[in-house]
């Protein structure tokens, strides 16, 4: 019974009544200074205009036809193709060409959208296409992607701008953890673990085909990420380390001061400067052309950063888990920049039906049916679907500070999740709401930032 009733819930509540699960899977910047992303949960290339604050969509409607939507002129009735489904893996922009690149979730096909036209073209690879974040492109405008095969091995991919593919068998047949850079003259970087293997692979390769390089025996079972930076020296990121091999002669070993921080997505900027997102340690990492590291906090109430792009002026654009708005930090002050997005109406399938996180990690509504379902329930039953466990407010609706942050500040971004998540690395609320008053300009008149501060700082903060 509670099983279906569970089911029940989460199939009513639909995607929009759940938060993230995590931010844009791609930033791009373009030659103007416009901020591009792609997001696995979300059927849209966005873009931001940093300026004005006007964010744009762009998706497959559901006669096929490519559109522009705005927020205000969505129709239910329309609707979405979703044989488009399943949301976007990555991102490629080729300033060149105007077209921006993704990866269909989970699947063997990947999308092009012209912007000149508006339009989306999808193009099959033979085999599910491996990768992330940022998706490697030279200066000609080629993709370097791994495809899976029928016959269970992979491909290096080469897909021009027209569409027409090239594939290179890899050095190893069977093997996991693969990665891919390339620099700009298409001249690229593979690593991976081959099966049964203690230890990961690095080859470079060009027209000729692979060539080995031998690995720091510091360096163990699989390499995180590569990166090709402006100068066309490789980066990866392993472990609790990010390795610089400096004029393709010698390894360079920098430590993330962060215990565990798992640095993951690399990228670099014109100024030699190497950045990386920290998963693990809540930061934003610079490693500067003279091997200075630097790290960067994320504001106290966000965690997990993903995606990374340098922008012309320096700046760095990041996303973060449970959040779909972007982030932008200044090094020259170490600011961070909030940039609300909307919360998509189009969300995918993947993120609308049966994901766990519509369940661990639901909206009040969904909350609250829940915790009246548990009380229906078995002591043993409770034990496993406990109102704490699915984070119900604190004190609702007896504590008017619970009301007043409810009426106030929730959104699809801002449940009680992120709030009892935020707990443990915050000691006060203050600055937080003051920064959602002055620059996402949230409607709170004084009274209630006060009530609200109040209640988070009593229910929401470290264990002292």
């Amino acid at each position: 019974m509670l099983a279906a009733a569970l089911a029940l819930t989460a199939n009513h509540a639909f995607a929009a009544a759940c938060g993230p699960v995590y931010g844009a899977d791609g930033i791009a910047v373009d030659a103007l200074g416009k901020v591009w992303i792609s997001h696995y949960e979300d059927i849209r290339i966005g873009k931001l205009d940093p300026d004005s604050g006007r964010f744009e969509e762009y998706l497959p409607a559901a006669r096929a036809e490519p559109t522009l939507l705005n927020r205000d002129s969505w129709s239910q009735t329309e609707g979405f193709d979703y044989g488009r489904d399943f949301g976007l893996y990555g991102i490629a922009l080729d300033n060149n060409r105007g077209l921006t690149w993704s990866i269909r979730f989970n699947s063997d096909k990947l999308m092009r959208f012209s912007h000149s036209d508006n339009r989306f073209s999808e193009i099959g690879l033979p085999g599910r296409i491996g990768g992330r974040f940022d998706l490697p492109m030279d200066k000609d405008g080629n993709l370097w992607l791994l495809a899976g095969a029928a016959d269970g091995d992979s491909r290096l991919m080469r897909i021009a701008a027209d569409g027409s593919q090239t594939a290179y068998p890899l050095p190893v047949r069977q093997a996991t953890n693969l990665n891919v850079a390339v620099d700009r003259q298409g001249h690229g970087w593979l690593s991976l673990t081959p099966k049964g293997s203690p230890k990961a692979a690095l080859y470079r390769f060009d027209a000729k085909g692979f060539s080995p390089v031998k690995l720091p025996d510091a360096v163990g079972l699989y390499l995180t990420r590569l990166h090709v930076d402006k100068q066309g020296e490789l980066w990866f990121a392993t472990g609790n380390d990010i390795w610089h091999l400096r004029g393709k002669v010698s390894f360079e070993r920098h430590a993330v001061p962060t215990a565990n921080a798992h640095p993951a997505v690399l990228a670099s900027d014109e100024a030699g400067n190497l950045w990386f997102t920290e998963w693990y340690g809540n930061k934003i990492g610079r490693i500067a052309a003279d091997g200075k590291l630097t790290e960067y906090p994320l504001p106290p109430e966000e965690e997990m950063p993903m995606a990374l792009a340098v922008d012309g002026d320096g700046k760095v654009w990041f996303s973060a888990g449970f959040n779909y708005d972007l982030f932008r930090l200044d090094p020259a002050d170490g600011r961070i920049e909030q940039f609300p997005l909307p919360v998509p109406g189009n969300w995918s399938k993947n993120a609308a039906e049966g994901m766990s996180a519509c369940v661990v990690k639901p909206k009040d509504a969904m909350t609250k049916d829940l915790a009246k379902i548990v009380t229906l329930q078995s002591p043993a039953t409770e034990q496993m679907i406990h109102p704490a466990a699915v984070r119900h407010p604190t004190g609702f609706p007896e504590d008017k500070g619970a009301v007043v942050f409810e009426n106030n500040c929730h959104t699809a971004c801002h449940t009680w999740y992120r709030m009892d998540k935020a707990a443990n690395r915050r000691s006060d609320w203050g600055p937080t709401v003051d920064r959602m008053i002055e620059f996402n300009k949230a409607a709170i008149i004084p009274a209630d930032r006060d009530a609200i501060v109040d209640y988070l700082n009593r229910h929401y903060t470290m264990k002292k």
